[in-house]
């Protein structure tokens, strides 16, 4: 999907030092330059009104209800800066840490737009950004990929060893198990209809061979459930990236519980992964791959 973009540099300085500071440049229409200090910045919104913690979002799913974020966490990797003649170029973390870990064939950060103890939210603590660098050029747009690699997703969840983005000590509720390995979205809204239904996503891979428990390695998931998320004309100084709740959730009835977990034969996903143009069928062949032609409506690029 190629998309009009969003990046988000260092988001307590001016803009005249973001753009010395952070490389962001917007004086010409073909990109903007970075001399090495990349800054990606995501928010969550409710169509283009801004979403948090102990807020009310409205004008939610078929009956344009109200609810409250409860959890809103997804992890993003592999992220590379676009440039104009198509070529891209990774970004480098600039550490390892609760939220980020490299392993210098892949990366992954946990994008944490909740904080717990605020409103209905129960559980995070607030991470929206991705800091990183790239050698010094021009750039027209991102590309990443919404979930946890393969050779990452299914390390050990308690294991000290493990990195602690990908530990559940440290980010709470992101994983099922060894042979699930990590839920690649949490997103949990609380409806304010009479006993305060949930409507949820949690996305990962399923259906993955192996057992790790007992020594045996995932060789494969049959459906992978990771998505490839491309923005163009993106503007490090200017955008973001959101992900856009009400778009989501747009078939859901907020009345009731509405609960996708993955499962290739749960019906409450249909509507949540059409939105976000993966193959799904509850008859249980589903591929959890891009669908061909159709565009995402989830996450896009919005002005800060």
């Amino acid at each position: 999907m190629i998309a009009k973009s969003l990046f988000y540099p260092c988001a307590l300085l001016t803009v005249a030092s973001l753009l010395s500071a952070c490389g962001g440049s917007s004086d010409d229409s073909t990109g903007w330059t970075t001399d090495s200090s990349v800054s990606l910045q995501f928010a969550a919104v409710a169509g283009t009104t801004p979403v948090s913690c102990g807020t009310t979002i409205t004008s939610l799913g078929t009956g344009s209800q109200s609810a409250q974020v409860q959890d809103l966490r997804f992890y993003i990797s592999d992220v590379q800066l676009l440039k104009e003649d198509g070529s891209t170029t990774p970004l480098t973390l600039a550490t390892n840490d609760n939220n980020n870990y490299t392993d210098g064939t892949h990366n992954v950060s946990l994008i944490t737009l909740s904080q717990a103890g605020t409103g209905a939210c129960t559980t995070g603590t607030l991470n929206s950004t991705i800091q990183g660098t790239a050698p010094a050029g021009r750039y027209v747009g991102v590309t990443m990929t919404l979930g946890v690699p393969m050779s990452l997703n299914h390390l050990s969840s308690t294991d000290a060893a493990t990195p602690a983005v990908l530990r559940s000590d440290v980010n709470p509720s992101m994983s099922w198990n060894w042979r699930g390995g990590r839920k690649f979205t949490k997103i949990e809204l609380q409806s304010t209809e009479t006993g305060n239904p949930v409507t949820l996503l949690h996305l990962g891979s399923t259906g993955c061979v192996g057992d790790p428990a007992n020594g045996v390695a995932i060789t494969g998931c049959t459906a992978p459930n990771r998505l490839t998320l491309t923005f163009a004309n993106f503007d490090p100084a200017k955008q973001q990236i959101a992900l856009d709740v009400q778009s989501l959730f747009a078939q859901q009835n907020f009345s009731v519980t509405n609960s996708c977990m993955s499962s290739p034969t749960d019906a409450g996903c249909v509507s949540d992964f059409a939105a976000l143009a993966l193959n799904f069928n509850p008859d249980g062949t589903g591929t959890g791959t891009a669908i061909a032609g159709q565009t995402q409506t989830v996450f896009k690029a919005m002005s800060r």
